[in-house]
């Protein structure tokens, strides 16, 4: 098609030397103007297209982490609700607004109340991986950024106060730790290789535990950190599934854009 209009323009300017030549060369000019606008175009959609393609990889990285993250948290919330549950029971029990149960719920209380402890661990590799990269300014969203820079603030600053929660932990096992045996599960018995029968010293582990004011000390301050740190995991929950509504909705519009 370019060689046509080069001939045209030739054979025009043939025809009268000097303005036909001018309006030649001008046709020359264009056509090597526009050939460069058109490359240059070509290869700014080229550009965005890749550009497009790595942020759509960025985006399913993301929503696999953040999918994985909820899961985790939801079973360690969970977990958590039931260490409350349980741990309160065994408070309830110490002063008396409950009657004594029998010795296998004292025992199940302990294991997974008292002596529960739960933590979420949260994946964070794409997101890292993002920061390292520096291609954080390919995703256009930029609310979807900031609310990832504060997921990630949170995540990192060890929102779950784990620390004081495995003090706390570590003080009831030391006061517990005469009537730890007794009182263990016939479930954790048999994971050690340990017999199941029930101990003959159950009764009198109970009234010796029972007696150990300081024990229900730190289990009242152990369950109020939990809790806090079950409230704490509900506000991070919300923010995942918050991100994950972000991160869907751009993948369903890119999807439709394909379509």
């Amino acid at each position: 098609m370019i060689n046509f209009f080069r001939k045209t323009r030739k054979k025009l300017a043939d025809d009268n030397m000097f303005f036909k030549y001018a309006r030649y060369a001008i046709g020359e000019i264009v056509l090597v103007v526009v050939g460069i606008l058109i490359a240059l175009q070509l290869n700014n959609w080229n550009e965005e297209r890749k550009r497009s393609s790595q942020e759509h990889s960025i985006l399913l990285s993301l929503k696999s982490d953040f999918e994985d993250s909820k899961e985790r948290l939801l079973f360690t919330m969970k977990a958590q609700s039931e260490v409350v549950r349980k741990s309160n029971a065994l408070i309830q029990i110490h002063q008396g607004t409950t009657p004594l149960p029998p010795n296998d719920s004292i025992k199940d209380y302990m294991a997974f109340g008292a002596f529960g402890w739960y933590r979420a661990e949260l994946i964070t590799g794409a997101y890292d991986a993002l920061l390292n990269s520096g291609n954080s300014e390919l995703i256009k969203n930029r609310d979807l950024i900031r609310k990832l820079a504060e997921y990630h603030s949170i995540v990192n600053s060890g929102f779950e106060d784990q620390e004081n929660s495995m003090n706390l932990l570590n003080n009831l096992e030391i006061i517990a730790a005469p009537v730890v045996l007794p009182l263990a599960l016939p479930i954790l018995n048999k994971r050690v290789g340990l017999d199941m029968i029930a101990s003959p010293k159950e009764d009198e582990a109970i009234e010796y535990l029972m007696d150990q004011d300081a024990f229900f000390g730190h289990l009242y301050e152990k369950t109020l950190l939990e809790h806090l740190r079950y409230t704490i995991q509900q506000d991070v929950l919300a923010r995942i599934e918050d991100i994950l509504s972000i991160l869907n909705n751009e993948l369903g519009a890119r999807k439709i854009t394909k379509d």
